[in-house]
């Protein structure tokens, strides 16, 4: 998660910036830090953050767009986070267990949270992030086999060109029981929508709504995933959350992906049988 990156679109279309060039200044990953002196914190209300427990009368707006309502005033959570926590903390074992998680591009308002918990088993990898524990890239992980119990993948698939490759390290990395949880644009109306013409910043901002996505996944995603090795199921916030949970904690039509290693889905079902 971003701060700042609108203030940069016309010299990214301009000087056709690649994305190390624009992803390794550390000011992005700051939060702004301006809110209060401005007067525009919140007072407390009906919207309530899941990870840091604040209550307020609305959101913050963030985005390349200036969404609405979208970000927590104080921990910063976008509403893809809110429900990506909300479903680790109802549909997994992350807050009752001690794991080994691997968390890529990681999220300060979610890090804290994790770290805590699971303290030297939770490990943060990014390209360019100099915070991060590993830097690496995710199409070829500097792990073993079957080191993980949980991966974590927020909004980092759509800025891998070789996301095949992405998928196939994130099986590789997975214990047998593992799981991956991912989450990346989605639009359960049609097929994975992604040209290689696209082949510039200004390009792929026009297409995909951000200079650096390559793609936005649709309904072939699970097949794309299983040819990686991982058998996923699509997870929809209006499935999972009531309207008046999603209204209270902000958090828009959202889907994520949870995916396990093929081989261990096999097995699972071959047992039952």
């Amino acid at each position: 998660m971003l701060h700042g990156l609108s203030r940069l679109l016309p010299a990214i279309a301009d000087q056709n910036l690649d994305e190390a060039a624009v992803y390794r200044r550390e000011s992005l990953y700051e939060r702004p830090r301006y809110e209060g002196a401005r007067g525009l914190i919140p007072a407390a209300g009906p919207l309530l953050c899941p990870l840091c427990g604040r209550e307020a009368a609305r959101f913050l707006p963030f985005g390349l767009g200036g969404r609405r309502n979208a970000r927590c005033p104080d921990c910063g959570s976008l509403e893809r986070h809110r429900f990506l926590w909300s479903f680790l903390a109802e549909r997994t074992d992350v807050l009752r267990r001690s794991l080994r998680i691997l968390h890529t591009a990681p999220e300060p308002c979610l890090e804290p949270l994790l770290r805590a918990r699971h303290g030297r088993r939770y490990v943060t990898l990014d390209r360019f992030n100099p915070a991060a524990d590993v830097q690496a890239d995710l199409t070829d992980l500097p792990f073993p086999d079957g080191h993980f119990d949980l991966v974590l993948s927020s909004h980092v698939l759509e800025h891998v060109p070789d996301d095949r490759a992405a998928l196939r390290e994130i099986a590789r990395v997975l214990k047998p029981s593992g799981r991956a949880v991912l989450l990346f644009p989605y639009d359960p109306k049609g097929p994975t929508r992604e040209d290689p013409a696209m082949d510039t910043p200004a390009k792929r901002l026009a297409a995909f709504g951000h200079p650096y996505h390559y793609r936005i996944y649709g309904t072939d995603t699970p097949q794309r995933m299983a040819e990686a090795g991982l058998d996923a199921t699509l997870v929809a916030s209006t499935a999972m959350l009531s309207a008046h949970r999603r209204r209270r904690r902000r958090i828009n039509r959202n889907h994520l992906f949870l995916a396990r290693p093929r081989a261990a889905a096999g097995r699972a079902s071959g047992e039952g049988s």
